[in-house]
């Protein structure tokens, strides 16, 4: 047997439908949201988790409580979005316009500690912590994380070391990782359900 971790990027927030950051900025999901939440529940029915993990943000915790109602998470900010600092309610126009090309560029590599915020390093090292304290547990669990698509582009950059390409991540995608004998495979990326 092997250590399963079972990834759910949060519904849509009121920051994916109306485009602007939220990083860290506590925002609701949207009635889209709701109901992607309550639409993946059938994918993970048939799945036992012995623990799930689940970030301290509303947007992920109500996507746990809908997805995964038979379950109490355990809330870390561990698994927080990244943070974009002071870009956090604004629209990337407005972030242009406010900021330039010091914007530009940092959007490029999805730097934002120019901003106050975090860059892809500093994410990295706390999600990486995270995933080193999950797998440092001897027993074979089957567990699951809700988070944020930064969150889950952080595991597989963890699981994938150099062979991670920015990979896309839709809103309530499931994505799952085995571990076995001190090896990590990825088992499925961004499985959604259609509405």
């Amino acid at each position: 047997m092997e250590k399963l971790l079972y990834f759910l990027r949060h519904g849509q927030a009121q920051s994916n439908a109306n485009g602007f950051y939220a990083g860290q900025l506590d925002v609701p999901l949207t009635e889209k949201g709701i109901e992607q939440a309550k639409a993946v529940r059938p994918l993970l029915q048939n799945v036992l988790f012995d623990k799930l993990y689940c970030s301290d943000l509303q947007r992920a915790k109500m996507t746990a409580s809908l997805a995964l109602p038979q379950y109490t998470p355990i809330y870390t900010d561990r698994i927080r979005e990244v943070s974009v600092g002071a870009l956090a309610s604004l629209t990337p126009a407005a972030c242009e316009e406010k900021y330039g090309d010091v914007y530009k560029e940092a959007r490029k590599i999805s730097d934002y500690s120019p901003f106050g915020g975090e860059n892809c390093e500093m994410l990295d090292k706390r999600v990486f912590a995270f995933l080193d304290e999950i797998t440092s547990i001897p027993e074979d669990e089957i567990i699951g994380v809700v988070c944020h698509a930064g969150v889950m582009k952080s595991a597989a950059r963890y699981v994938l070391r150099d062979l991670y390409p920015g990979l896309i991540v839709d809103n309530c995608a499931v994505c799952v990782f085995g571990l076995e004998n001190g090896k990590w495979r990825l088992i499925n990326w961004n499985v959604t359900v259609e509405l």
